[in-house]
C-alpha cells in the first residue's frame, strides 16, 4: 500500500508547492522502467485545509506500461469519472476527516523518455531546427545518437500552474537532480493529465462531501 508522502521542504523550481510535489514524485523514483507513475498531489495551492504539502502515488494497474502515455491518461480520466462515488457510510468518520484536510490540488505524472538539447551536437542542433521549421517526425529524438535518457515529471494543478521537470539518467543507471525545463509547459499530455486531475477532484469532493 502507497503511503502519503511530505513535500514541505523539498525544492519548488519556482512553482511553490505543484513543483515541491513534481520533485518529490521524481526523485522517489529509482527508476520507471515498469512503466509511467501517476501522483497525486495535495495541499499546493493557497489558503490550504492543513499546511502539509504532500504526494501519493496512484496506482494504474499493470497494463500502464502496454499504453501510450496519451492513451494512458484517456482511460485514467474516463476511469474516474465512470467510478461510481460510494455511499457516506461507506467510509470511517477517520478516513473522511483525512479526506477533509488533504485537499486534491494537483496531479504529476512521470514518464521516461529521450531528451536532447541543440547545443549538444550538430545532429541536435539539425534536429531541433527540423522541430522548429514543422519537419520533426515521431520518432526522431529516440533515433537521435545524441538524446539522453531522462525521466521527466510532467505537473498541473487546478489553477493552470504547469510544470516540466527532467533528471537526466548516468551510465550507472541513477538519476541526476531534477532540473527545470524553462517555458510555459504545453500540449496534450498536459491538458489530459489536467482533465485526470478534474475528474478525481470532482470524486473526491462527491465522495467526501467536501
Amino acid at each position: 500500500m502507497k503511503t502519503l508522502q511530505s513535500a514541505n521542504g523539498l525544492p519548488d523550481h519556482g512553482h511553490g508547492g505543484l513543483g515541491r510535489v513534481a520533485h518529490g514524485a521524481l526523485t522517489s523514483l529509482s527508476g520507471i522502467e515498469d512503466g509511467p507513475k501517476l501522483f497525486l498531489g495535495y495541499n499546493t495551492l493557497p489558503n490550504p485545509p492543513f499546511p502539509l504539502v504532500g504526494y501519493l502515488q496512484n496506482d494504474l494497474g499493470p497494463e500502464a506500461a502496454a499504453l501510450d502515455p496519451a492513451s494512458l491518461l484517456r482511460a485514467a480520466a474516463g476511469s474516474m469519472r465512470a467510478h461510481p462515488v460510494p455511499p457516506k457510510e461507506a467510509f470511517a468518520e477517520g478516513h473522511r476527516r483525512v479526506a477533509a484536510v488533504m485537499r486534491v490540488d494537483a496531479m504529476v505524472f512521470v514518464v521516461s523518455a529521450r531528451a536532447f538539447a541543440p547545443q549538444q551536437s550538430p545532429s541536435a542542433r539539425a534536429l531541433w531546427a527540423n522541430l522548429v521549421e514543422g519537419y520533426y517526425r515521431d520518432g526522431d529524438a529516440e533515433a537521435c545518437v545524441d538524446a539522453r535518457e531522462t525521466a521527466l515529471a510532467l505537473g498541473v494543478d487546478r489553477q493552470n500552474g504547469r510544470v516540466l521537470l527532467v533528471a537526466e539518467r548516468g551510465p550507472s543507471g541513477g538519476y541526476a537532480a531534477p532540473v527545470r525545463v524553462e517555458g510555459k509547459p504545453r500540449g496534450e499530455l498536459f491538458d489530459l493529465l489536467g482533465e485526470v486531475l478534474d475528474a478525481q477532484y470532482v470524486w473526491t469532493k462527491a465522495a467526501f462531501a467536501l
